[in-house]
């Protein structure tokens, strides 16, 4: 089901996080200027190294990252990512011409959201083993937006736009900056029987090759009582455009792809293009049943695994779309969770591992250097029950554990 997408974050983070999920961090609240808010970014005793780059590679790697530095809330994800960068400059740490930096996945984790091909300023920290991390909460931000921190960082004087005050920024920029550099699409979204439909969630999605959350835009306000929506601010590109609207009662929801169908193989694209405003866009949804899913995983000596040592579960749609199916929870005190309202189709449930948060840093739970990692391909059609067996880990022998997850040992995390 789908995510509230909102960012409540400090000025300089939301302009870094357009289409991101929950996350608060703590931030410059008593900078006057946007030159102070450069400042206080760069002064933090945890960033390490700050660099220009452009991204060339990213992998999705299992395993949750836990809260960085800063964070006031967050919702913990059972994936992360790994962002290879190609150096342009560093403005701190050592010279170096290719960075790989670890983040949440962006899902609520306060994980940054990067893209291939564009170039951030990256303010990253230092753990243990020499991984690079960042997050929402760091400073990263696209070299679009980065402006003040460049200046900064150069020890150049600051512009007019410098001494602009954050909320003076906050203005311009969305009145000036953003309506010239995005798109919109704004229209009505529709029942099957022709009616309105209120409270849908009407979302902009970009496709994607690989297993990373696609770039897109959202009405923040669901549609109207008329089933009216307006996305604004939508980067330049092709999207599919989705409606979903839960209906509870009836163990059910409002689905539909433009221009009213059921799939995404039957769906039309938008373009959105800088500037551009595409009015009355209109499409029909249909009627879908939900059903639950009941996990419980087993292990071959009747271990139980469970939220007390990290263990989790996600499942995860074959389809990559807003109206798919993509979640993770550790598993209650008996080894099972259930999911609720789950669309029909094929679904991969795959174990996993957090670190035990406790203490000063990240530590694996025992259990995670224990077994392997299971996976298991499951048909929705109706409500469901699963059992997942997790086997014995050879390289326990040998005490290979790994920091993120179980196994295999991920060498790639421990690049400085």
């Amino acid at each position: 089901m789908m995510s509230p997408r909102r960012c409540v974050v400090y000025l300089f983070v939301i302009l870094a996080c357009r289409s991101a999920f929950p996350c608060t961090c703590a931030g410059p609240y008593q900078a006057k200027t946007m030159r102070e808010v450069a400042e206080w970014y760069a002064s933090r005793p945890d960033i390490t190294l700050i660099f220009e780059g452009k991204v060339v590679k990213e992998e999705l790697r299992s395993g949750s990252v836990g809260a960085p530095s800063g964070a006031m809330s967050m919702t913990p994800s059972g994936k992360h990512r790994v962002v290879e960068f190609a150096v342009r400059r560093v403005f701190r740490g050592a010279p170096q011409d290719h960075v790989s930096v670890v983040t949440g996945l962006g899902t609520g984790d306060c994980g940054y959201v990067f893209w291939p091909g564009e170039s951030y300023v990256v303010y990253a920290s230092t753990w243990p083993g020499g991984i690079l991390f960042t997050s929402l909460c760091s400073g990263t931000t696209a070299i679009e937006d980065a402006g003040a921190a460049v200046r900064f960082l150069n020890s150049e004087k600051p512009t007019a736009e410098d001494l602009l005050s954050p909320q003076e920024y906050q203005k311009e920029y969305y009145e000036k900056v953003l309506p010239k550099r995005t798109g919109s699409v704004c229209g009505q979204v529709l029942k099957p029987d022709g009616s309105p439909l209120k409270g849908a969630n009407v979302e902009l999605w970009e496709l994607r090759n690989d297993d990373l959350p696609s770039r897109g835009a959202s009405d923040p306000n669901t549609s109207t009582d008329a089933g009216h929506f307006c996305i604004e601010n939508a980067p330049p590109g092709q999207y599919f455009l989705t409606a979903e609207s839960s209906d509870f009662d009836h163990w059910a929801r409002y689905m539909g792809f433009y221009p009213g169908v059921y799939s995404q193989a039957e769906a039309i694209q938008l373009s959105i293009k800088p500037g551009v405003h595409l009015p009355d866009v209109k499409f029909t949804t249909l009627h879908e049943s939900l059903y639950k899913i009941r996990i419980r995983v087993v292990t071959s000596d009747k271990t139980q695994l469970s939220y007390k040592n990290g263990c989790g579960v996600a499942v995860d749609s074959e389809s990559r779309n807003p109206l798919s199916y993509h979640i993770d929870h550790t598993l209650e005190e008996d080894g099972s969770y259930t999911f609720g309202y789950i669309p029909p189709g094929k679904y991969a449930v795959t174990t996993y591992f957090e670190p035990n948060f406790e203490g000063d840093e990240p530590k694996p739970f025992l259990e995670a250097s224990r077994w392997k990692l299971a996976r298991q391909e499951v048909i929705v059609h109706g409500d469901t029950d699963v059992i997942v067996t997790m086997a014995p880990n050879s390289n326990y022998l040998f005490g290979e554990t790994s920091r993120f997850h179980s196994q295999p040992r991920n060498t790639a995390l421990e690049e400085p």
